[in-house]
């Protein structure tokens, strides 16, 4: 006959271990329910940036000229975390915006409606404020961190240009090659 000590232990481990293994199943059952819901929520991030986009260049295109620029309604943050919104061009009238976090990534395809003459295009890097003769405060650039510091806001910067690579902004019709698009942020006061 077993000894009753032994019998006792070889009970607690093997319940100790069903119980481990409960515990490590409904771990990834919640990991992955947040990795589908930050999925989701930096879906919908893109999509509403990727939807502004939209919306200021179509008026744009139909007649501004100059720098405009309009407050996206953005979420500060996603599940209480950081994310990054970062605009690329996939080709004239294209626009990819990406949004994600350290460990996830979306990517939305936007195409331009584009009612003027000139093509659509993403800035490449950051475009000075310096280069808009005062008609900013801020830089201009393909990248958006967000949450930003108390008091600023972000829009998305729409103007024409004098290059292809979107560095040079020009309020000359002349010069005009393309229409870009960009992000920075506005102070909360400037409304």
């Amino acid at each position: 006959m077993p000894d009753p000590v032994v019998t006792h232990v070889i009970g607690t481990m093997t319940i100790v271990g069903a119980a481990v293994i409960i515990l490590a199943s409904f771990t990834f059952i919640q990991y992955m329910s947040y990795m589908e819901s930050v999925n989701l929520m930096l879906a919908e991030a893109a999509e509403s940036a990727a939807r502004e986009l939209v919306e200021i260049v179509s008026v744009y295109t139909m007649g501004g000229s100059g720098v405009s620029y309009m407050i996206p309604f953005l979420p500060e943050t996603l599940g209480g975390q950081p994310y990054l919104l970062h605009l690329s061009g996939g080709g004239d009238n294209v626009l990819n915006v990406t949004a994600s976090l350290q460990i996830y990534r979306q990517v939305r395809v936007v195409v331009m409606p584009n009612f003027g003459r000139y093509p659509v295009k993403a800035v490449r890097g950051r475009v000075p404020k310096e280069r808009f003769q005062g008609k900013l405060s801020f830089d201009v650039s393909d990248t958006l961190l967000l949450p930003l510091s108390p008091g600023y806001k972000p829009a998305i910067v729409v103007f024409r240009s004098s290059d292809e690579a979107c560095l040079s902004p020009s309020f000359n019709p002349v010069e005009w090659k393309s229409i870009c698009v960009g992000f920075t942020y506005v102070s909360s006061g400037r409304f």
